[in-house]
């Protein structure tokens, strides 16, 4: 008898691995024997049962697995509950005589569930994913109502290098993959008793990439993080890691594989010298010529020996430092996942507020004795008092640069010239005041949240103390509703993810990003330090030595430095967006492809300036897009680590906290649907739809024409993640409750799937 493969797979594996019991039969069979199957039924089964879809429409290329009705926790001795839910199953197909239904012994609680996916299921590159749930309720995973935990390990790698859990899943899939040779599997599985039940076991439907030596790119990588974690130098400490979201972060700033002009013009005016400049400019470590971040098979990264050592301070003694550097990677290893993108804030002391307990409890775990530590506040003290009067001069340093900027673009120099001298006024008086600045704001908010730290303020104050500021936000709003041409002028330039050239900035997709235009009326209460809170800042600054600084003057510092920040940022942006108009006057008088920028190498532009050469531009940046484009394609198939500690992180790593599941690597910007009620009429079209999490009932969204789909829960294989990969539709699966609760507060959302990038408009 042909059976679907759902049954069929499940018969080949019985013997190899431990099963659930199953029973299965068509509608014929259930036709003419319906009482001898329900009472097979309630003998074979002690237990509660599962009623499953087992379709021959499950088999097709594009797979229809969790498209058709499966019934949940019957009782084995209720007929009548069981005939309705086989029924229904039955009805779900929509027809056919010999469709089937598979019946299992249904585990409500286990151990461990999850589903395994033997190749990366958008590119099909060797890199196994288990997605697993600790909470013992077995539907979390496949339902996309929890993210899990999510472990991707190379195929061919040593079982030495992995954890004891994941070596025995891992028996079981080579197990399983000898029975299904030359075939992608999607596994359903759960553990009882440290024991792997397989539960479903599906081909998973992927496209191959072209023939990759994946075992000698990563063997490469591995080489060049040993002579990097190897290297000797005047920096501080032995040991060195790398992170996508730590200090500038990569990850968020320009995605996790950037393209070439993107990265390199990040890199230029940011990450290789200006970051450095600012740090010493302020008083900390010269760490100066050394470049922060580092690119390994196209995935930004941030070298944490480097940007540790930039927030030392020379007024300490070599013996201190070496303490700190010791410590504080001691304690990063302790628990990366929550260090990565909070090490200023949570764990490397670089300014003093008036908490000082705060940073004394940070050290005390450390080795420095209670005399060292008091030297470290002290000397962190007075460089933090330094800094809040060196606010006023970076404020003054980009405003001159704004006069620069307005005059060099009514200048008729050629466009490799206006190029490389936008990117010079860029640096000296855009990024490198804005770093400042920055560093600024951030102590800003250090001082704000010591107030509610020594409560001064309570924690709702003090987020009403911070919408009652001046904001750029509220700016943008009030030109937007009052005036557009004036609008456009201020804020044209802007476009989501400010280095990707490809993205239209306001001015020009101002319809689709502006669709209805409304005043933001803010509902908030209004608050202000009273003359008894300055008392107290006062009294707090006097007790821990800030002695050049008062109340007034500390607060007029936290909201003026927060507000520059964002004005600073608004300016330096506007040079680039203004390269970006001189890269593509080049490339339309050279005559190459507009949609080719993106792949440029910025450095490349400026070396036409310093460098004469013979050789016909056109060519010469043809051919530097050509190579980088092979260079960004390959580096597509490559799944990395956000942190890494060892050269074996490459091979195995686990997001303790799973991040989203970005689908395909389209770029959508879209008014969105948070679709949470079914008894009105709703219009999907066109639309990106927003849902909590998404089980198989939601499949209807896929016959409207939506945009994207964005889902607070689910991993990379939930239900919803392998219908967005089937669908080539646009997606960001398991965004977390909070990202998602504060991006439906907006009026349009920007997607950019290959950047791994989400944001509100």
């Amino acid at each position: 008898m042909r059976l679907p493969n759902k049954i069929k797979n499940l018969n080949k594996i019985k013997k190899l691995v431990k099963v659930p019991n199953y029973f299965y039969f068509n509608f014929i069979e259930y036709s003419k024997n319906k009482e001898q199957i329900l009472k097979t039924i309630t003998k074979k089964f002690k237990n509660d049962i599962i009623i499953r879809s087992a379709s021959f429409l499950e088999d097709k290329n594009i797979s229809n697995a969790g498209k058709y009705l499966s019934v949940p926790n019957i009782k084995s001795n209720n007929i009548k509950k069981i005939d309705q839910g086989i029924c229904a199953v039955f009805d779900s197909y929509g027809g056919g005589n010999n469709q089937f239904i598979l019946i299992q012994e249904y585990i409500k609680y286990a151990d461990t569930v999850g589903v395994i996916f033997t190749a990366d299921p958008t590119n099909g590159s060797p890199f196994i994913n288990i997605n697993f749930n600790e909470s013992r309720k077995t539907d979390l995973i496949t339902s996309g109502r929890s993210n899990g935990k999510i472990v991707t390990f190379f195929k061919y790698i040593k079982k030495i290098k992995l954890n004891k859990k994941t070596r025995i899943i891992n028996d079981v899939i080579n197990k399983l993959k000898k029975k299904f040779a030359n075939s992608f599997l999607d596994i359903e599985f759960l553990t009882i008793n440290n024991k792997i039940y397989i539960v479903q076991v599906r081909k998973l439907n992927v496209k191959l990439q072209k023939k990759i030596d994946f075992k000698k790119s990563l063997l490469n990588l591995e080489k060049k993080i040993i002579k990097m974690t190897t290297e000797t130098s005047h920096l501080y400490g032995e040991q060195r890691y790398f992170s996508t979201m730590t200090d500038w972060n990569p990850a968020e700033i320009i995605g996790l594989k950037p393209k070439t002009l993107a990265i390199s013009l990040y890199q230029n005016l940011i990450t290789n010298e200006i970051w450095s400049e600012s740090r010493l400019s302020l008083g900390y470590k010269n760490v100066t010529k050394i470049p922060l971040m580092h690119s390994f098979l196209g995935t930004p990264y941030i070298d944490l020996k480097t940007d540790i050592n930039s927030f030392l301070i020379d007024s300490l003694s070599e013996k201190i430092q070496k303490k700190l550097i010791k410590f504080y990677f001691k304690e990063f290893k302790k628990s990366p996942h929550h260090y990565y993108d909070k090490i200023e804030s949570d764990l490397v002391v670089n300014c003093i507020s008036i908490n000082s307990q705060k940073y004394k409890n940070i050290l005390k775990n450390s080795k420095l004795s209670k005399n060292e530590i008091n030297i470290i506040i002290k000397e962190y003290t007075k460089l933090t008092n330094q800094i809040i009067f060196k606010l006023d001069e970076n404020i003054k340093k980009y405003q001159y640069g704004e006069k620069i900027f307005n005059n060099l673009k009514k200048k008729k120099n050629s466009t490799i010239n206006k190029i490389f001298l936008l990117h010079n006024v860029c640096k000296n008086f855009g990024t490198l005041p804005f770093a400042n600045i920055a560093r600024m704001a951030f102590i800003a908010v250090e001082f704000l949240n010591s107030f509610v730290e020594l409560k001064i303020i309570t924690k709702k104050e003090k987020l009403a103390l911070l919408e009652n500021f001046k904001s750029i936000s509220s700016d943008m709003n009030r030109y937007l509703v009052k005036d557009k041409i004036v609008f456009l002028n201020k804020y044209g330039h802007l476009r989501p993810n400010t280095y990707e050239i490809s993205n239209p900035n306001y001015r020009e997709n101002f319809k689709n990003y502006f669709n209805k235009i409304t005043l933001i009326k803010k509902i908030h209460k209004k608050f202000k330090l009273n003359q008894s809170h300055k008392t107290l800042i006062n009294k707090f600054l006097k007790l821990n030595n800030f002695k050049d600084i008062n109340a007034n003057q500390l607060l007029f510092f936290i909201e003026n430095s927060i507000y520059q920040r964002e004005s600073s940022k608004l300016f330096f942006t506007k040079i680039i967006d203004e390269i970006f108009v001189q890269i593509k006057l080049l490339f339309r008088r050279i005559k190459l492809n507009q949609k080719d920028i993106q792949h440029l190498n910025f450095n490349k532009i400026l070396g036409l300036y310093e460098n004469f050469s013979h050789k016909d531009i056109f060519f010469e940046l043809k051919k530097d897009i050509e190579e980088n484009k092979k260079i960004y394609n390959f580096n597509q198939n490559f799944n990395l680590p956000n942190i890494i500690t060892n050269k074996n992180d490459i091979y195995f790593f686990e997001e303790q906290n799973a991040s989203p599941t970005f689908i395909t690597n389209k770029i959508v910007t879209s008014k969105f649907i948070h679709l949470k009620k079914f008894s009105q009429k709703f219009d999907l079209k066109n639309k990106i739809i927003c849902i909590e999490n998404a089980d198989p009932g939601y499949d209807f969204i896929f016959n409207h024409k939506i945009n994207a789909l964005i889902t607070a829960f689910g991993g990379p294989n939930s239900h919803m993640s392998i219908r967005c990969n089937e669908f080539g539709l646009p997606a960001a699966i398991g965004i977390g409750e909070k990202k998602f609760h504060q991006l439906i507060k907006n009026n349009t959302l920007y997607l950019n799937c290959e950047k791994k990038m989400l944001s509100g408009l």
